[in-house]
């Protein structure tokens, strides 16, 4: 597919941003129904969604259902047939949603439960094994992987109050009050677990093909519910040529800081990594990072760096997209604040500064002067002090693409793009995945609300 494909209005992705939860929603209604709208999820805990890949995959929506009882038995039932009857919807596909006792196992311990005052805490913790016969949570089928998009185990329906020892004093309604994270993943905000592994390649006797420990839901309910129930299903990736494409979403307003440095224990999920590479001419100088819902800044001066990544498989002849909502303040004179990929041979990078957006360069300097970022040609004027969406489209080594609020707004061709071998940047050698930004031109101050990238076939 070429530039041109994309701009005749060919589809590039499945999901820029968030817009997939609305067809899964739609897809599965029919099926939880009520049940979901029974739960009253806690919002004490939030992160991102997890990755939505496309392909030709098995049918079955593969949704578990968990049944809790007084003694604390928890039965894992798939809830439909993995036949193409359990197929809902297209787009909905068996690596998302992975099929109880076909493509996965979905297992837990008796639930523990204790009553104080009027109110029931219950606690299980859950497991997750591969049955699959290649491994799955990376893109990357390699014995070691450079990256992993990790395991999710996603809560989708419920819990739901199924059975009573007496009339609960007002709602018997439950509360999720523990868990890892919050993603869309057939409805907004849903909890979930999540394992930062790739599990092997199902093995004769269960060890690297299951998850290293298991993880906790936790619920509350009012003390006279003795039965419940709940709905599951698992998401992980699928090595190529099993799956041809893949996605991953970072959203600074629901979730927390995209890294897990200075002990941070709340962070995106998949997570990312701040480069501590050299430049050639030293170690990089951090700046501050910090996080709120309104978004994730890095503030930058004096020569300061922070840039954060993922090694997520990625070559010159691979499709690619990354979109970032983000906002740009400060006096560097040069487009210091960048988004993009090193795609092994390339690289295809987007810089911004006060007023004007364009595709950048940053080539090798001598003599003990530090990298700048210049523009590639003539770049776009755009008020970037105030919040844009960008979206760059990279078609495999044909051309690239960046939109501006979904605006076609500048193209180049491939063969354009600086060679990494004449460059200096966060990453030296690819595949890399990486927003961030540099000082060395004057003070920075970016903001970054949502970073999505999307590799493979579909884009």
């Amino acid at each position: 597919m070429s530039a041109d494909d994309g701009a005749r209005g060919k589809t590039m992705s499945r999901r820029l941003g968030t817009q997939s939860a609305t067809v899964r929603v739609a897809a599965v209604a029919a099926i939880l129904g009520a049940l979901a709208a029974c739960s009253d999820r806690s919002m004490s805990i939030t992160s991102a969604m997890p990755p939505a890949p496309s392909g030709a995959m098995p049918s079955g929506l593969g949704i578990v259902e968990a049944s809790v009882d007084s003694a604390g038995n928890v039965t894992l039932t798939p809830l439909q047939s993995t036949g193409n009857e359990g197929t809902l919807a297209p787009g909905i596909e068996g690596n998302i949603y992975g099929t109880q006792n076909v493509n996965v196992r979905v297992y837990a311990a008796p639930a523990t439960h204790t009553t104080l005052g009027s109110t029931t805490t219950w606690i299980m913790k859950f497991g997750v094994r591969n049955y699959l016969p290649y491994p799955i949570g990376s893109n990357q089928a390699g014995a070691i992987p450079s990256d992993t998009t990790g395991i999710f185990l996603a809560l989708v329906g419920g819990p739901t109050v199924s059975q009573t020892s007496g009339t609960c004093p007002g709602s018997c309604a439950m509360n999720v009050t523990a868990y890892d994270g919050q993603g869309n993943f057939l409805g907004p905000k849903q909890p979930y677990l999540y394992w930062r592994e790739r599990l092997a390649a199902k093995q004769i006797v269960a060890g690297l093909d299951t998850v290293s420990q298991r993880r906790t839901f936790k619920f509350t309910s009012p003390s006279q519910v003795t039965n419940f129930k709940f709905f599951l299903i698992v998401g992980a990736d699928w090595p190529a040529p099993a799956q041809t494409s893949w996605s991953v979403f970072y959203n600074a307003t629901t979730d927390s800081a995209p890294d897990s440095v200075s002990g941070r224990t709340a962070h995106a999920k998949p997570i990312w990594r701040r480069a501590t590479q050299t430049t050639g001419f030293g170690n990089y100088s951090f700046g501050t990072d910090s996080w709120s819902p309104a978004g994730y800044v890095l503030n930058l001066s004096g020569s300061e760096d922070y840039y954060v990544y993922r090694r997520d498989s990625l070559a010159d002849t691979t499709n690619a997209y990354m979109q970032v909502k983000a906002k740009v303040n400060g006096s560097t004179t040069s487009p210091e604040a960048v988004f993009g990929f090193l795609d092994g041979v390339r690289m295809v990078t987007v810089g911004m500064r006060s007023g004007q957006v364009g595709f950048v360069s940053v080539p090798r300097r001598f003599f003990g002067i530090f990298p700048v970022a210049t523009f590639i040609g003539t770049p776009l004027t755009v008020d970037s002090t105030k919040s844009h969406t960008y979206t760059l489209h990279k078609f495999k080594a044909d051309s690239v693409v960046l939109d501006v609020d979904a605006v076609r707004s500048s193209k180049l061709l491939y063969t354009a793009l600086p060679l990494l071998a004449n460059q200096i940047f966060t990453f030296t050698i690819g595949p890399a995945e990486f927003f961030g930004g540099g000082s060395f031109s004057g003070s920075s101050n970016a903001t970054w609300t949502s970073v999505t990238y999307g590799i493979g076939d579909h884009l």
